[in-house]
C-alpha cells in the first residue's frame, strides 16, 4: 500500500528511491509547517489567556481593596456592641464627680492612681525582687492573681519580646518614653491576637515564639490602624496640636518626598507597620501614640506618666476619645487569658507592676 502511494505522487522518469526521498521531505515539510502554527496559536492563546486571567484578578484585587478602604472610612467593619459598651464605660464619672478612692492610693477597681504611690509600689517591689518575681507579686499584691503570667501565651511572648529588646529600647528611647510603658501595650495587643486565633497560636506564633504581626485592618505588633499612623504623622509637625512634641521629633517618622501627595496614601507607612522581620517602626508609631497622649494630658493638667492602664486603654479606642479628666477609667477591649478576662487597660496595667520582665524592661 505505502509503495503504491509512493509510485503514484512520483513522476514515472524518476526511480523510487528518489521518489521516496521526494515524498518523505514533502510529508516532513508539512508536518513541520502544522506543528508551527499549532504552536504558535497555541503560544497565543495561552499567554491571551494568562493575560485576561491576570486582568480580571487585578480587577477583583481593586475592587477588593476600595470595598476595604471605603468600609475602614465609614467604620463599617467595627464591631458595634462592643466598642459602644466600651466608650460608655470609659467615659462613666462617679455620682459626685469624684475619684472613687480608698486608702493607699488604690481606686475602687484596685488601680493605683497617685504618682507619689506608684512611685513607692514600684520601690517596693525593687526591693521584693530580691526574692523573685513570683514572691514579690504575692508580697506586694496579694490580691491579684496574675493569672495571664501563668497561662502559655505569655511564655510564647515573653520569649519573643525578649529577642526584640533592643529594637522595643531603641523605638523607646526615640519616643521619649519607658520602655516597660510600651511593652504594656505591645502584650495587651499580643495576648488579644494569641487567645483570637488560637489555630495559628499553636501552629505559628508557640513553636516559633514569635510575634504575631496583624495585617488585616491593624497593622504591625501592635495592630495600629492606617489612620491611627497618619493622625501620629501629623501630630509630630503640628505645632499648634495639643499632642505636639517638639520640633526634636518632628522628622521621626518622614515619608519619601511626595509620596503621599502624588498617591494619596502611603506605601512606606504600610511596609514599615507590616515589616515582619524588623519590628522597630511599629513599636516606634505605638511608643508615639503613647507620648502623644501623655503629652496632650500633661498640658490639661494630669500627669500619665505612672498610669499605663490608661494610656492603653487610650490606645486601644483611639485619639478620639482622649479628653483629659481628673478620673479616667480604664477599658478597652475584653481579653480572656489564663482563665481569666481582662479589659485592654488591665492587662497592661498587671504587666507594668508585675515585674516580669524587669531586668530587660525596667520601671
Amino acid at each position: 500500500m505505502l509503495s503504491v502511494y509512493y509510485i503514484g505522487v512520483c513522476r514515472e522518469n524518476i526511480t523510487r528511491p528518489i521518489c521516496m526521498f521526494q515524498t518523505f521531505h514533502k510529508i516532513s515539510y508539512i508536518y513541520s509547517r502544522v506543528r508551527t502554527r499549532v504552536y504558535t496559536t497555541l503560544q497565543e492563546n495561552r499567554f491571551s489567556f494568562i493575560f485576561e486571567v491576570g486582568v480580571s484578578l487585578s480587577a477583583a484585587i481593586g475592587v477588593l481593596f476600595i470595598v476595604v478602604f471605603f468600609g475602614m472610612k465609614l467604620d463599617l467593619f467595627t464591631v458595634r456592641g462592643s466598642i459602644d459598651e466600651r466608650n460608655k464605660f470609659f467615659e462613666v464619672v462617679s455620682p459626685d464627680g469624684s475619684t472613687p478612692g480608698v486608702t493607699s492610693g488604690l481606686d475602687a477597681s484596685g488601680f493605683l492612681t497617685n504618682k507619689n504611690d506608684s512611685v513607692k509600689v514600684i520601690s517596693e517591689m525593687q526591693f521584693a525582687l530580691r526574692d523573685g518575681v513570683i514572691k514579690a507579686r504575692e508580697k506586694v499584691f496579694p490580691n491579684i492573681s496574675f493569672a495571664w503570667a501563668k497561662s502559655e501565651e505569655w511564655s510564647t511572648l515573653s520569649a519573643a519580646l525578649t529577642k526584640d529588646k533592643e529594637t522595643i529600647r531603641r523605638a523607646a528611647h526615640d519616643a521619649g518614653i519607658s520602655s516597660r510603658v510600651l511593652v504594656s501595650i505591645v502584650i495587651a495587643e499580643q495576648l488579644r491576637f494569641f487567645t483570637s486565633d488560637r489555630e495559628s497560636f499553636k501552629k505559628f506564633f508557640e513553636p516559633l515564639k514569635i510575634l504575631g504581626t496583624l495585617s488585616e485592618f491593624s497593622l504591625g505588633v501592635s495592630g495600629v490602624k492606617q489612620d491611627t499612623a497618619e493622625i501620629i504623622e501629623k501630630n509630630l509637625k503640628d505645632k499648634n496640636s495639643p499632642y505636639y512634641l517638639g520640633s526634636s521629633y518632628e522628622h521621626l517618622l518622614d515619608l519619601p518626598a511626595g509620596e503621599e501627595a502624588k498617591t494619596g496614601t502611603s506605601s512606606t507607612r504600610f511596609l514599615r507597620l507590616t515589616d515582619s522581620k524588623d519590628h522597630y517602626y511599629s513599636y516606634l508609631y505605638t511608643a508615639l501614640f503613647a507620648r502623644q497622649i501623655i503629652e496632650q494630658w500633661k498640658k490639661g493638667g494630669y500627669d500619665l506618666t505612672y498610669r499605663p492602664e490608661i494610656v492603653a486603654t487610650l490606645f486601644n479606642l483611639g485619639f478620639s476619645k482622649s479628653i483629659p479628666k481628673p478620673d479616667p477609667k480604664v477599658a478597652g477591649a475584653e481579653v480572656s487569658v489564663g482563665g481569666e478576662t481582662y479589659t485592654f487597660g488591665r492587662l497592661a496595667y498587671e504587666f507594668y507592676y508585675s515585674g516580669e520582665l524587669i531586668e530587660i524592661f525596667g520601671f
